[in-house]
């Protein structure tokens, strides 16, 4: 029941408790607890707009593979984290184990924000490929059910 309820969230975050238990046939009060504990357990850690950032003048977005030396780690998460270009951080393993998903106004101001930006904070082996397209079925990070 639970992942029912966490799979009409993903779909609107918005849905009342009332609209989902209709869908679900179930009383308001137990979908509301339901969400209630998850909420407590961590696993609907929030509810944000899914916004389409062309729309707000970001048209260039790249993923950033690069590395950054282990002593540094820590601190570049944390500098990465304040910087409103950027909006995802990934580990992954590879050749180059870090990625950073970033958003520009265009591919000249995504330039310089790499070599303005993120190079002084101790990024290297920079290999950028920026997003030509997307085609999305799901919101990001949307658990599968």
């Amino acid at each position: 029941m639970n992942r029912r309820i966490v799979n009409i969230l993903q779909r609107d975050g918005r849905a009342t408790t009332a609209q989902i238990a209709r869908e679900l046939k179930r009383s308001e009060s137990s979908i509301r607890e339901r969400i209630r504990r998850m909420e407590a357990r961590g696993i609907i850690r929030g509810y944000y707009a899914y916004v389409d950032k062309s729309a707000l003048g970001y048209r260039s977005e790249a993923f950033v593979f690069c590395n950054v030396d282990s002593k540094d780690r820590d601190r570049v998460n944390r500098e990465l984290l304040g910087v409103k270009n950027v909006t995802g951080i990934f580990h992954v393993s590879g050749e180059r184990r870090l990625l950073i998903k970033v958003a520009a106004e265009d591919n000249e101001r995504l330039r310089a924000f790499v070599h303005n930006k993120l190079i002084p904070m101790g990024i290297k082996d920079v290999d950028s490929r920026i997003q030509m397209d997307v085609t999305e079925k799901l919101p990001p990070d949307a658990v599968v059910d």
